[in-house]
């Protein structure tokens, strides 16, 4: 025994067919009924026209209703196939735009890189020149402001403007690079040696050991290279690179002054004495220092202590200073 169902299924067509005839029916029936009576029947003209007029409606009627059907039928058919059409229309849209877009994508990727690259490139060459105009003032805090944005300024403008530099420039460039950095690396080498030697003199213990910005901005322990304690006494030291100009290192020092005056005028440091090394090829003085403390209030220039040192005296300087 077999327990799948068949589906039966009718047109609209086979439903009007059996709706006529089963009115036909109706009425074959009735007359057969009615001649099979003893009694004659008679029908009058009006009467006569009236059911045929009834006859006439009632198949008007069943066509009328068979045609409704099929409109409905025939609407809903459409009302699907639109939206099927719409729906393929919109996967179609959606499917040239995304791939519109991934080409936009890739397109832009690739100039993203080209731009990229170009911009590595010059950025490199030019970030290498900057870090050669700014390695003396950085590593000897001796900034200003102005002068070092005047360099830069010329340095883009010069890098933008040059297409392709001589070999003697490209010579000169790469011996400047590594004068600075040998000079750079010496003052490394001699500043901590002179902080080293200062912490190791007798009972003084180490509250700072490094490399300091002299900035109003800064918290006053980060001003300085070093700050040591002895004796209860807190003694800051400073140390600077040897510079190639007097113009550039008094001004610097200007500034410098003013952001490492603070801390001793609000008495968190007791001492302050500031290095400059010699590595005997630089010009520079600083009598031009000792005028600008002159300009300070004497209790506190009387507590901040300028030197000179060659590379060659930290030794001598570090065994004769009192802390």
């Amino acid at each position: 025994m077999s327990d799948s169902k068949t589906e039966w299924s009718i047109t609209y067509k086979q439903i009007g067919v059996i709706l006529i005839s089963f009115v036909l029916g109706l009425i074959v029936a009735l007359l057969i009924s009615i001649s099979q009576e003893n009694a004659v029947s008679s029908f009058t003209t009006t009467e006569l026209i009236g059911f045929v007029m009834s006859v006439i409606l009632s198949g008007a009627s069943i066509v009328l209703a068979i045609s409704a059907i099929a409109l409905g039928r025939s609407s809903e058919q459409a009302v699907i196939n639109r939206s099927d059409e719409s729906i393929r229309l919109q996967t179609e849209l959606f499917t040239k735009t995304t791939d519109a877009l991934q080409s936009i994508k890739q397109s832009t990727g690739v100039t993203e890189k080209r731009i990229e690259d170009i911009i590595s490139g010059r950025a490199g060459d030019l970030s290498k020149q900057i870090a050669e105009l700014t390695a003396d003032e950085t590593a000897s805090g001796q900034i200003d402001v102005k002068e070092l944005e005047e360099k830069i300024r010329k340095s883009l403008t010069q890098s933008f403007e040059r297409k392709e530099l001589s070999e003697s420039e490209k010579e000169e460039r790469m011996k400047r690079r590594a004068e600075a950095k040998a000079k750079r690396e010496q003052y490394e080498k001699h500043h901590d040696s002179l902080l080293y030697s200062v912490a190791n003199k007798p009972d003084v213990s180490i509250e700072k050991l490094g490399h300091g910005t002299p900035d109003v901005s800064k918290a006053p322990k980060d001003r300085y290279d070093g700050i040591f304690v002895k004796d209860g006494v807190r003694i800051a030291i400073s140390t600077f690179m040897p510079q190639d100009s007097v113009h550039v290192f008094a001004r610097g020092y200007s500034d410098i002054l003013r952001a490492l005056a603070l801390p001793l005028e609000e008495q968190e440091i007791e001492r302050l004495y500031l290095v400059q090394f010699d590595d005997g090829e630089a010009r520079s003085e600083i009598t031009v220092l000792e005028e600008s403390l002159g300009l300070m209030k004497q209790e506190i220039a009387s507590r901040i202590k300028l030197a000179k040192v060659p590379y060659s005296e930290i030794e001598e300087w570090v065994n004769g200073v009192e802390l």
